[in-house]
């Protein structure tokens, strides 16, 4: 018999936190691949020989990674909520939980700044005709939001994943008799 028996509820926000998380970190690194492509690799600055076609090209995928990513991040704070508040695992024994939580809530102010840096650029960009400029101007805002704090953010996102498979830090339940006997 499980020691931990989850309510179905807590399956599906585990179920949906899951998904959503897949899509929102396979947007983040789709669209930092496609945000490169904007960038000179010898220099941080924007490259200026890019054919403005293959630059609205650019800044269209942008805007369609950029949909998925704030839709999905969406999903998985509203799950990951629904998870931590429905859960039967009790932070104490489970130092693996708490961890994961602290690093995913710790990071919610940075990432609700760059999803409205991400809102100004989409609709910038379906406004109407393509102000480069502009698309360029708020594309560095988010490539220097926070002086970097989001990438930190990405990381800790990443450590996530081993720390909920490994789950360092537990601490096993203890039978009715120990606790007798001790």
């Amino acid at each position: 018999m499980k020691s931990q028996i989850q309510t179905r509820s807590n399956k599906i926000a585990l179920i949906l936190l899951i998904i959503a998380a897949v899509f929102w970190l396979g947007g983040i690194n789709i669209r930092t691949l496609i945000g490169n492509e904007l960038l000179d690799y010898d220099q941080f600055d924007f490259r200026t020989s890019i054919p403005p076609d293959r630059e609205n090209t650019l800044f269209q995928m942008l805007t369609n990674s950029s949909l998925v990513v704030v839709i999905s991040y969406f999903f998985v704070l509203l799950s990951a909520i629904w998870f931590i508040s429905t859960t039967k695992l009790k932070m104490k024994e489970n130092g693996w939980l708490l961890m994961s939580a602290i690093m995913f809530f710790m990071f919610v102010p940075v990432e609700v700044y760059t999803n409205y840096l991400d809102i100004k650029f989409m609709l910038l960009y379906v406004s109407g005709p393509p102000n480069h400029d502009g698309l360029l101007k708020i594309f560095g805002e988010r490539l220097g939001a926070l002086s970097g704090v989001p990438i930190i953010a990405v990381l800790c996102y990443y450590t996530i994943i081993p720390i909920a498979v490994l789950k360092p830090l537990s601490r096993p339940k203890q039978n009715n008799e120990e606790e007798k006997a001790g």
